[in-house]
């Protein structure tokens, strides 16, 4: 399953408008925000269509697991359906085991979960985790209007952090990319967005970026964010991107036919049940591109020619320009 898909779903009183983009979307939020409403709107209308007192417009299938039935699990419930939004209420603990994350990895499904817990188990991105807002109502409607809202949209947040050291998810090309351009700073390797945490939790006083996947971190910013906001001996600042094969692709060191459009409408591209997120594709994606040519890349060991200074300088005009302002004057675009 690939592609964005709109929702909207109304009834006489609130109209919920929004589009899932990728194979996991997490809404969060207290009690009270609409997420219980929004599900029983959609659950009714399927069950029932407009005698519901609902409408629902959306150009997918979908499907609502509020509860476990007497008789009947979440596998004799899901495990079934095929090219379809599976919406998932709150308090169903199955959400966070190994079983349902390996059917997630492997199915042909989008995902929506309302949970105000992360889903350790999951690699989903960052840029999919909402909060539903109320825009209030507007003039050319009855309805209150309600939308998702990125939650973590306004990052990298600098303030007065020098970022001294540099944490990275990446332990080969990407680490190996960083450590030569930000000359002058320590940069480490976490091995892994799990261990970015124990990082960053056992580190001695100091300022402190971090560079991970965007595509595949949702899991861990919840705690990342409670230490941010903890302040704690150091400040910490959070660099998101795609992933760092994104940032080549972006940078126009690499030609191919629709790239410019695979890049600007990924969600169209990136096939679900072969690809749990966007990091993975997008590794593909520079692999495949590259392959026997001077840009040939290979993950574990960086190509030595990203490190030429002409095409530093196309990759970093890729950066917010609060990060691009950390590489040394020489690689400044």
């Amino acid at each position: 399953m690939k592609g964005r898909y709109q929702f909207r779903v109304k009834s006489k009183k609130v109209l919920f408008d929004f589009t899932i983009r990728r194979n996991i979307t997490v809404i969060k939020g207290d009690s009270a925000t609409g997420k219980t409403t929004l599900l029983h709107m959609l659950y009714e209308y399927l069950r029932v269509g407009r005698e519901s007192g609902y409408s629902v417009a959306a150009d997918v299938k979908y499907f609502v697991y509020l509860r476990r039935e007497v008789g009947r699990d979440w596998q004799d419930a899901l495990l079934p359906l095929e090219h379809t939004v599976i919406f998932i209420e709150e308090n169903n603990n199955f959400v966070f085991s190994e079983e349902f994350a390996e059917f997630v990895r492997n199915s042909d499904n989008y995902f929506v979960l309302v949970n105000r817990s992360p889903f350790k188990m999951l690699p989903y991105s960052v840029h999919e985790i909402y909060e539903i807002v109320t825009h209030g109502q507007r003039a050319d409607m009855q309805e209150s209007y309600h939308v998702l809202r990125e939650l973590y949209s306004n990052y990298p947040v600098i303030g007065n952090n020098q970022m001294r050291t540099v944490i990275t998810e990446d332990s080969n090309a990407g680490h190996q990319f960083f450590s030569h351009i930000l000359k002058g700073r320590k940069v480490y390797s976490a091995s892994g967005n799990g261990s970015i945490i124990g990082w960053l939790r056992n580190m001695a006083e100091g300022e402190v970026l971090v560079i991970a996947d965007g595509a595949a971190f949702g899991a861990m910013m919840e705690e990342c964010m409670e230490l941010i906001q903890a302040q704690l001996p150091h400040r910490i600042t959070m660099w998101l991107p795609e992933s760092f094969e994104c940032l080549i692709l972006q940078s126009g060191l690499v030609q191919a036919k629709d790239l410019t459009d695979i890049l600007e409408n990924t969600s169209d591209y990136v096939e679900s049940s072969q690809f749990e997120s966007w990091e993975r594709y997008y590794t593909e994606l520079l692999t495949t591109l590259t392959e026997g040519t001077l840009y040939q890349y290979m993950k574990r060991s960086l190509n030595p020619c990203y490190l030429q200074e002409k095409n530093v300088k196309k990759i970093a005009a890729q950066f917010p320009e609060v990060i691009r302002a950390l590489v040394t004057d020489c690689l400044i675009c």
